[in-house]
């Protein structure tokens, strides 16, 4: 248990100093490279700390999945970063759901036509595109629209995740 409470421990200690960092950096932008360094180096002390645990054989740890305790709990940390990333990202993204709720919330109750009206004021597609062109998945040329190689790649990537789970575009 000792080592499932470290992997935790320094794994919130990741997050913390990532949004930390996120709130003191002057670069705009998703800072998830930084969180993946971040991440890297509380893993090293984790291992560290848990080969401390270990020497000091106060805690008797049972293999799990067929491995040591240790690495089981490590892999778990593991684990845990793309889950939170995942949901860094979200707080990144402007969705029409997003300004809908917002809307809702900033003004009570709303009717249709004045949801349609607060998010029409709203700037999606622009915003949208230009933070696309911005990090190279799309490239503009002559007022077209295009995908560089890498929104290529990750267009191919979102197809293969919606047909996996069998969903349909949005969905």
């Amino acid at each position: 248990m000792a080592y499932i409470f470290l992997a935790f421990l320094f794994f919130a200690l990741a997050v913390t100093a990532h949004i930390s960092y996120c709130r003191k950096t002057t670069q705009s932008g998703l800072q998830a490279k930084a969180f993946i360094f971040i991440a890297m180096f509380c893993l090293g002390i984790y291992a560290w700390a848990a080969e401390l645990v270990q020497q000091s054989s106060v805690f008797l740890a049972h293999p799990v999945w067929g491995l040591p305790f240790k690495i089981t709990a490590g892999l778990i940390f593991i684990l845990l970063v793309p889950i939170y990333l995942c949901f860094y990202v979200l707080t990144q993204l402007t969705s029409p759901s997003k300004k809908i709720l917002e809307s809702i919330s900033r003004h009570g109750t709303l009717t249709h036509a004045d949801i349609l009206g607060h998010v029409e004021k709203e700037n999606f597609i622009n915003t949208r595109l230009s933070d696309l062109c911005a990090s190279g998945c799309v490239m503009q040329n002559n007022g077209r629209y295009s995908l560089t190689s890498e929104g290529q790649k990750i267009a191919a990537i979102l197809n293969m995740m919606q047909l996996i789970l069998g969903r349909n575009v949005g969905g």
